[in-house]
């Protein structure tokens, strides 16, 4: 039993993580089966959650508890331990170990009378009574690849037997090269010796690399048979769960070979690793694979032909070409509905970026748009878990064909699902930030920013760090973008009229969401998802401050809806009745059909494809004469192709309509 001396012959380590109800267990079996030996417990907890650090001080106050903030893993928190130990020995154990003997009592016995030997292994059992096959040779590059990566489904190689050395019986003693740190005792001054265990390892690999240092001291490391323990295995680490642990298993492999066999054996088995995890991982997610291609195709099929190219894009792309030619930066972007008002100017910059990258090629930035258009569509699923909800985001027509247009409103969804992402893990200052972030693209994302202060009930004013280019701008034009900005929103509250261009402008988008051709069923769809969003306080606040908005504004435009299309999605995908849900997968695969059938721009209603435009520029007589048609009166109309011409390498020139 455990004394109040200062020296002890026996410190058993105990690491856990979130295993309170096997930790208990195993606590209550070392002090009942260990008797005359003077002995310590630490138990070092990484950060659990479940309970069990107040499990162990209630249940078991003879113990040292050291509680960790954060996890520092199997080497970690032993080496904690390691620092505090009074005990001759030290023994490291797992928390899902336990006891049916006195077995502490004879590893101490056997290491007393074999002054030769650094460390021991007992014979493990498994709860039902198996032995675990423990010790092994040290690792080789060919035997951990027919292991660890995916050639064990092809290649199982007999020396593999004699690698586990599966011919020894476990009952009885012997030398290993690899014994195993489950349940390892050594003694406490030859493991400070060696430095404890090295911490570029986490999980993996610690008992390879412990087992080396002693051996390359001199020292035997033996399985010893003369004691037992029972072990559940791995009960940590099913915790957290694969995705988790297999990034640590391939890194721990690749320090271990980088240590011991360098640079070039440590990049095969985790290039090995990597290559077989993701391979699991795509077997693991084949349906989310299957949406995230579709989703792809739909958003990169013929699109350096078919790709919608208006006006008011035209006019990012000359203001983005300028500043790449040596213009200065913008710092605000394209007018608002409000002509005085101007959008922020991220939107211009990243099509700099891309036409920087590509050569100025008029594609590029659709190319930006649709790929974080796809990447939207996985944090959909990333956000709800619900392949459904990542279908109806993959192939809504509408969504679909503002991630082909490279606008300033095609990444508002991307941002929109960063933003609930960030709602939902309770990061404030994100939550914050990424408000600010959709001001710059559309400023009638201005709702959400109510809604951040609702869920959080308080202000930040992160959100207003996105801003810095409008208060830069805003110093030499009269404030009219900030306190402009402010006058306008509190005006517009005043200014409350009832419209039913309101509820016809939100139904005719709803439809181009859902079933562009068939209004009844949208209808229908609209009803049901009405039904639902009640049952969801987030998505149902979501929507009604942002459509709110859209009635105070009266006429909505269609730059405002796309902040709701990810919620759409996520609201369409919430009933669970299977006939629904095949209806809905029915209807993505008709809207897939629908806009590959309507290239990508159903009846035109968004003007020329960039291929019929690069046909018009063809056709027109030379040289060249941009006029605007007398009806039209914005100056940006033509600059489409004024950016197509400048492109192609052809002179113009601009007839102003007075």
């Amino acid at each position: 039993m455990p004394t109040k001396s200062a020296s002890k012959q026996l410190t058993v380590s105990i690491v856990s993580y979130n295993t309170k109800t096997l930790l208990k267990r195993c606590l209550a079996s070392i002090f009942k089966y260990t008797q005359n030996i003077n002995f310590e417990v630490i138990v070092v907890d990484n950060a659990s959650t479940d309970g069990s650090t107040e499990m162990v001080a209630k249940n078991f106050p003879q113990v040292r508890l050291i509680r960790n903030l954060k996890n520092n893993f199997y080497t970690g928190a032993n080496n904690q331990a390691l620092k505090l130990a009074r005990g001759k020995y030290f023994i490291i154990l797992n928390s899902d170990i336990f006891l049916k003997t006195n077995a502490f009592k004879e590893m101490v016995d056997y290491l007393e009378a074999n002054p030769g030997v650094g460390a021991i292994e007992p014979l493990q059992l498994y709860e039902d009574g198996r032995i675990v096959k423990t010790g092994s040779r040290h690792d080789s590059l060919w035997h951990s690849l027919t292991e660890l990566t995916l050639l064990y489904k092809f290649i199982r190689p007999k020396s593999l037997n004699s690698f586990r050395l599966k011919n020894l019986n476990r009952e009885k003693t012997w030398t290993a090269d690899v014994i195993c740190d489950a349940a390892m005792m050594l003694r406490t001054s030859l493991f400070r010796k060696i430095g404890g265990y090295d911490q570029n390892f986490k999980l993996y690999y610690t008992e390879n690399d412990l087992c080396r240092r002693l051996q390359a001291l001199g020292f035997k490391t033996v399985h010893f048979a003369g004691s037992r323990v029972w072990h559940r295995v791995s009960a940590s680490t099913d915790k957290v769960g694969w995705k988790t642990i297999s990034p640590i298993y391939s890194q721990d492999a690749f320090q271990y070979y980088l240590k011991y066999h360098g640079w070039l054996q440590a990049l095969i088995i985790w290039l090995g690793m990597k290559i077989s995890n993701f391979l699991v991982q795509l077997k693991q997610n084949f349906w989310l694979v299957l949406i995230l291609i579709l989703a792809a195709i739909l958003r990169f099929y013929d699109l350096n032909q078919s790709m919608i190219f208006i006006g008011d894009q035209g006019r990012d792309y000359l203001t983005a070409r300028n500043w790449l030619l040596g213009g200065s930066i913008p710092l605000v972007g394209i007018d608002s509905s409000v002509p005085w008002l101007k959008q922020g100017p991220f939107f211009i910059w990243l099509i700099a970026l891309s036409l920087k990258l590509a050569n100025f090629h008029p594609v590029a930035p659709a190319v930006l748009t649709a790929g974080l258009g796809v990447l939207a569509v996985y944090l959909v699923y990333y956000f709800s878990h619900n392949y459904l909800a990542a279908l109806v985001m993959a192939t809504a027509p509408l969504n679909v064909l503002h991630d082909r247009m490279p606008y300033h409103t095609s990444l508002i969804p991307f941002f929109t699902i960063l933003y609930l992402l960030a709602l939902k893990a309770k990061s404030i200052n994100w939550s914050f930030i990424l408000v600010g972030v959709l001001l710059q693209f559309e400023l009638t994302t201005l709702p959400l920013l109510f809604l951040t202060i609702l869920k959080f009930k308080r202000l930040s004013f992160l959100w207003l760090i996105p801003f810095i280019p409008k208060f830069i701008y805003d110093f030499n034009h009269g404030f009219t973008q900030t306190l402009g900005f402010g006058a306008w929103t509190v005006h517009k509250f005043f200014e409350v009229k009832f419209s039913a261009q309101f509820i016809s402008t939100t139904f005719e988008f709803w439809r181009k969401f859902t079933l562009w051709d068939y209004p009844v069923l949208a209808a229908i769809l609209g009803l049901i998802a009405l039904i639902f969003v009640f049952k969801q306080k987030l998505f149902l606040t979501f929507l009604s401050l942002n459509l709110l908005a859209f009635f105070i504004h009266g006429s909505p435009s269609e730059a405002y809806f796309p902040v709701l299309f990810p919620v759409w999605a996520l609201i369409l995908a919430l009933p669970k009745s299977k006939i629904y849900r095949f209806l809905i997968i029915c209807l993505c695969f008709y809207n897939a059909l629908f806009l590959v059938k309507n290239q990508f721009n159903p009846y035109h209603q968004y003007g020329l494809s960039l291929a019929e435009q690069y046909q018009q520029i063809k056709s027109w007589p030379r040289p060249i004469k941009l006029m605007n048609p007398p009806d039209i009166p914005f100056p940006s109309y033509l600059d489409n192709y004024r950016y197509l011409l400048w492109y192609s390498g052809i002179e113009y020139e601009n007839i102003n309509v007075k």
